[in-house]
Formats: C-alpha cells, sequence, structure tokens
C-alpha cells in the first residue's frame, strides 16, 4: 500500500533532493574515468533533472546520436543513456589523446562502427559511475546492467507513465556537449524512500574523497586577474576628443599602491616594479573591505 501511495504521486526532482546529490556525484566520478581513459582536463556538471512524460523522454532519446539501454527485463525497469554526436566525437578525441591543442572535429555525418563501439563504452563507464554513486550516497541498489532491447513493431503504443531526464554537461577540448539519462517512473518508485531523505541528516560526514575532487575541481577553476593603477572619471565628451597619441595623465604616484582585482572584487595592495624587462607587482596587504567602508563614511 504504502509503495502505491508514493507511485501515485508522480515524479518530481524537488521531492528527491538525494537524487540531485547521487547525480553530482555520478558526475564527479565519471569525469574522475574520463581522466583515467586519458581525458585532458574533462569537466562534467550536472545540466539539469527535469520530470516529464515517458513518450516525451523517449523523443528527446530519438533525437541522440546513441542511446544504451541498462537494468532489468522489463522495458519499466530500464534507464537509457544517450548522447548527442558531438559528445561521441569529443569522447574519440579523448580516447585517441587529444590534448586540445588542435580544433575540435565536428561534422553533421552518421556515426562509424568504431565510434559507436568507443561511444558504448563511455556510456557504459558513465551507468557504472552512476551505480556507484546512488549506492554510495543514498544507499540505493540500481541495477545498471547493459540489456539489447528488442525492436518495438510498427505502429505500436508509445510507453506511458512519467520519467525524468537528467542532461549532463561534459567540457573538453574547447567545446561543450550533451549526454542524457532518462529513469523512468518504474525505476526510481523502489528508491523513493531513500531518495526522498534530506541530505542534511543522510549524509554524516564527508567523503574525503568526493571532498578531494571538489577541492581539486574548485581549485582548478580559471579566473582573470586584473591590475588596476588608478581610475579616472571623464565626460563622454573628453572620451571623444581623444587622439592618438594623446597622453591621459591618471592621478597616481610612482609609490601608489595597485589594486589586484579577481571578476570585479579588489583582494589585495600591490607595489609595483620591474623584472627583466616586464613591469611586475608586489603584493603588499589584503584589502580590509570593513575599514575601507569606514574610512569612506569617514571622508564623505
Amino acid at each position: 500500500m504504502r509503495e502505491r501511495l508514493l507511485a501515485g504521486g508522480g515524479l518530481s526532482p524537488d521531492r528527491l533532493p538525494m537524487l540531485r546529490v547521487a547525480l553530482d556525484e555520478a558526475a564527479l566520478g565519471f569525469e574522475e574515468m574520463l581522466r583515467k581513459l586519458g581525458f585532458v582536463s574533462p569537466q562534467v556538471a550536472v545540466e539539469s533533472v527535469a520530470a516529464t512524460r515517458a513518450a516525451e523522454a523517449q523523443n528527446a532519446l530519438d533525437a541522440l546520436a546513441i542511446t544504451a539501454t541498462y537494468g532489468g527485463a522489463e522495458p519499466d525497469a530500464r534507464v537509457t543513456l544517450g548522447a548527442e554526436r558531438k559528445f561521441v566525437f569529443a569522447m574519440v578525441e579523448g580516447l585517441f589523446g587529444a590534448d586540445g591543442s588542435e580544433p575540435f572535429y565536428e561534422e553533421e555525418r552518421a556515426l562509424t562502427s568504431v565510434e559507436i563501439r568507443l561511444a558504448r563504452l563511455v556510456l557504459d563507464r558513465l551507468a557504472k559511475a552512476l551505480q556507484i554513486s546512488f549506492a554510495s550516497t543514498a544507499g540505493a541498489a540500481l541495477a545498471l546492467d547493459p540489456v539489447e532491447p528488442k525492436p518495438e513493431p510498427a505502429g505500436a503504443a508509445r510507453r506511458s507513465g512519467s520519467a525524468l531526464i537528467c542532461r549532463f554537461r561534459l567540457t573538453a577540448f574547447g567545446a561543450e556537449s550533451e549526454a542524457l539519462v532518462t529513469f523512468p517512473q518504474g525505476v526510481l518508485d523502489p528508491l523513493r524512500e531513500a531518495l526522498a531523505a534530506d541530505p542534511a541528516t543522510t549524509i554524516q560526514s564527508a567523503d574525503p574523497l568526493w571532498a578531494q575532487r571538489m577541492k581539486d575541481r574548485i581549485t582548478a577553476t580559471e579566473v582573470s586577474l586584473t591590475a588596476v593603477m588608478e581610475r579616472r572619471d571623464l565626460t563622454l565628451g573628453d572620451v571623444a576628443r581623444f587622439e592618438v597619441g594623446q597622453i591621459v595623465e591618471l592621478p597616481v604616484s610612482p609609490t601608489g599602491l595597485i589594486a589586484l582585482e579577481c571578476e570585479g572584487q579588489t583582494l589585495f595592495w600591490c607595489e609595483i616594479g620591474q623584472k627583466d624587462g616586464a613591469y611586475t607587482i608586489r603584493i603588499a596587504d589584503f584589502v580590509d573591505k570593513e575599514q575601507e567602508f569606514i574610512d569612506d563614511m569617514l571622508g564623505a
């Protein structure tokens, strides 16, 4: 009776908070698997998780370059993974040792038999990452053995019921591509209780491996630093009268401090210098936002 009541509520990602935790963990696990296969700096993230009708989920899969099915004998107990053509090409690039120095290959054509086999190999890795993450984060056993679906006869009715579509975004070799995972309601219904748990109370302590991967991913994020000597307010008329060779004076002295900014936020005060014929800056002090606010108020 309990399972029937749960199943009658339909599918909603908001009611399954541990599902997102498991999918995020699967993305990290899949990313690590790609690194072990020789990929250079791949990034995998969960783009979205949405509920839809099973027929619409099938339409989304039909539009992809390749799909692979995993799970039980019954169609409603199967999870389907799929990838767009660009994702397959990225897999082939990575497996053959590409380092991103050459332009990303992309062409509108049918996949070769070699590309299909390699893509299925990688989708098997994604299925394995999902299986591991569901077991480790939610304690949910997800059966994801490869199965060969039987072709449906012409004119067969489209599958009814609900499904969840998860979109994974892969960033590699200067290009982004997408893979899909569809979970029919029949797969998630037995796992509802585990996936509906509160992550704050379910995850008692951080997995050291997960924490290290998260730290590595954050610290590897590329940011832009800007050294700002000074800013000067000008009118649009002043800018319009600029000429080639004109000198614009800045209200700054050679011994003044330079602001080092990241993404629009001032982080450090620096001193300017020279080394080996190039300008350099040396960090002199941290920026104290609270003290600067007080100074601005007193100055006003």
